[in-house]
């Protein structure tokens, strides 16, 4: 406790918060075995031996597989060990295995205005942009040590004068699908600086699904946190409360080109092996769409069609029919785990395709070049995944 208390006070101290504030909703990263090793396992076990427990809502980050069905996958025995291992670590902590990325679907959502302490970049960003909330960037030591504590410095995104447009983003294409939205976001977030907040002009009523996968691209090829887009953010009601009543400091301008160069640069040479849907994890709307898109359908030999979403998710959707109908097409539906944290290239993965651009920018890296990427929108995938 002493050493989580440490660790949020010289956060605080190194970006100037005059105090700690508390809080009662945290998003706890750090929990694919893939991505965290050894060490953190031995972390989290020795704060499970303490018996400290976490004094807010907190939920957990995807792990590297489905924690029940993880055979199904043909994930390693040895890599399942280690992961169970970790989240009954994290689960004596307090901190609920849910794992998943979109807590705001899975009975962790923060009200407008409250501040919370999440880790997780996609919903960092949808949080603060879409639902109104205030969380600051957090990572997964500091996001559970503030579950820890209850508490987080008062900075940054928490700050009303930290939360202001300052990048007036001039999209000169009307996407065409959550891809296209998901592209936009992969632009700017390789254009715009860190502490920069971009300020959308142009875009006309995205769905819910297009700002959740432009949130997830933004915050993964650049470090964005917050955007507007007047009428959507609960906080710019239009282009100019956006701004604060300020002037941009800079424009950008996203035309037809620069979109298609995203798509360009995430193209995957190889056939797909795997189709993923569901980084950010899938609402149960977006899990309707896949099973409405796979009705009639089966997908071709070779290739694994796989929706990731929550587990409350998941109840719903069965309950409705829709993982029926997309298990009878071929292909299947996971919950806790995504194709980013899992270790797809030891399960003989090469080429994925997705309609996530963080999918797709993330794959290739998390791999060491081993399995490749293509972003393309869900009815793209289908069309060419899957036949009548």
């Amino acid at each position: 406790m002493a050493k989580s208390m440490k660790l949020l006070v010289t956060l605080g101290e190194l970006n100037g918060a005059e105090k700690l504030v508390p809080i009662k909703r945290s998003q706890v990263a750090g929990v694919s075995y893939k991505t965290v090793g050894e060490p953190t396992l031995n972390l989290v076990e020795s704060m499970a031996a303490e018996k400290l427990s976490v004094k807010t809502n907190a939920t957990l980050n995807p792990a590297g597989m489905d924690l029940g069905r993880w055979r199904s996958m043909g994930i390693p025995e040895a890599f399942a060990e280690k992961q169970l291992r970790l989240c009954k670590a994290y689960e004596s902590l307090g901190v609920k295995p849910l794992c998943t990325c979109t807590p705001y679907l899975a009975g962790n959502r923060p009200r407008r205005g409250e501040i919370v302490g999440f880790a997780e970049s996609s919903a960092i960003a949808f949080v603060n942009s879409v639902i109104g909330a205030r969380t600051n960037r957090h990572g997964g030591l500091d996001a559970l040590s503030a579950a820890l504590v209850g508490r987080v410095p008062l900075m940054g995104y928490l700050m009303n004068e930290n939360r202001r447009g300052n990048v007036h983003v001039k999209v000169d294409i009307k996407p065409r699908d959550e891809a296209d939205y998901a592209a936009i976001g992969y632009f700017v977030g390789k254009k715009i600086r860190a502490d920069e907040i971009p300020v959308y002009d142009g875009l006309c009523a995205p769905s819910f699904k297009d700002m959740k996968l432009l949130s997830a691209a933004s915050a993964a090829s650049g470090s964005v946190a917050m955007f507007h887009i007047p009428s959507i953010t609960p906080e710019a009601k239009n282009l100019e409360s956006a701004f604060g009543g300020d002037k941009p400091a800079s424009k950008l301008e996203i035309t037809g080109r620069d979109v298609w160069s995203v798509y360009e640069e995430l193209s995957s040479s190889r056939e797909p092996d795997l189709v993923a849907i569901g980084c950010p994890h899938c609402s149960l709307q977006e899990v309707r769409e896949v099973s409405k898109l796979l009705s009639g359908k089966k997908v071709k030999d070779g290739i694994k069609f796989w929706v990731f979403t929550s587990p409350s998710v998941f109840e719903a959707a069965e309950k409705r029919g829709y993982v029926r109908n997309i298990v009878s097409a071929g292909g299947d539906v996971f919950v806790n785990t995504c194709m980013v944290v899992m270790p797809i290239e030891d399960m003989g993965f090469r080429s994925v395709y997705s309609n996530s651009a963080k999918a797709a920018f993330y794959i290739p890296r998390m791999t060491n070049g081993r399995c490749e990427s293509r972003l393309l929108s869900l009815a793209e995938c289908v069309r060419l995944c899957a036949k009548a």
